[in-house]
């Protein structure tokens, strides 16, 4: 969660107020018995032990592009801000939202610290598809799994998000997760990869050292 990459925590909750995100738990407590799909994606998707490796200073939950007029109304006695090009927009309850929209913010309201990120994501029937590279499909049943009864993006996917900057956390997400992927879902973010980032990406070489 952030509106300007560059911004420690304590300068973004100086100017944006708090972060008290929402465990996945508490995520799968708030959308108890919706109808809409969900998942748990960014960093906690990229961790594989009910224990987890580093601290996160947010969480983000992917849900259907296509489903976001239901995720309004589960949210509706929530406060929902449209984040674009770094800026926030209050969104109330009859402001519509881009066909391309990419992120929401979720509080209470203004006394309270933001919960969590929503990440639209677009599906296309039964197809998740990358939002950076429309080329790039996968069965949605492939990109989602359950671990302890809560929904989970796929670490294989997960890592492709990652790839796009490389940050230090995502470098430690990659050495502590790939290793662990099967030969097929090492394979498959190896050409994803190939596929939608500049040529010679650090991590195709280590991919295929792994298989």
């Amino acid at each position: 969660m952030a509106a300007d990459a560059e911004l420690s925590e304590d300068e973004f909750q100086s100017i944006y107020g708090r972060l008290e995100p929402l465990s996945p738990l508490q995520v799968g407590e708030l959308f108890a018995g919706a109808e809409f799909e969900w998942w748990i994606c960014g960093g906690w998707s990229a961790e594989l032990a009910q224990v987890p490796r580093r601290l996160h200073a947010d969480i983000e939950v992917g849900v259907r592009r296509d489903q976001l007029p239901e995720v309004r109304r589960w949210l509706a006695n929530y406060h929902l801000w449209d984040v674009r090009s770094g800026t926030l927009r209050f969104l109330g309850p009859e402001d519509e939202l881009p066909a391309d929209q990419e992120q929401i913010w979720v509080r209470r309201n203004a006394y309270s610290p933001w919960l969590m990120d929503v990440m639209p994501t677009p599906v296309k029937g039964p197809l998740w598809v990358y939002k950076r590279d429309e080329r790039l499909t996968r069965p949605l049943e492939q990109v989602v799994e359950r671990r302890d009864g809560i929904p989970y993006q796929r670490p294989e996917v997960t890592l492709l998000y990652k790839a796009r900057r490389v940050l230090e956390r995502d470098e430690a997400d990659f050495d502590a997760v790939a290793p662990h992927l099967s030969r097929a879902d090492r394979a498959w973010l190896h050409d994803a990869i190939e596929m939608t980032e500049p040529p010679g990406h650090p991590w195709l070489e280590r991919l295929a050292r792994l298989a």
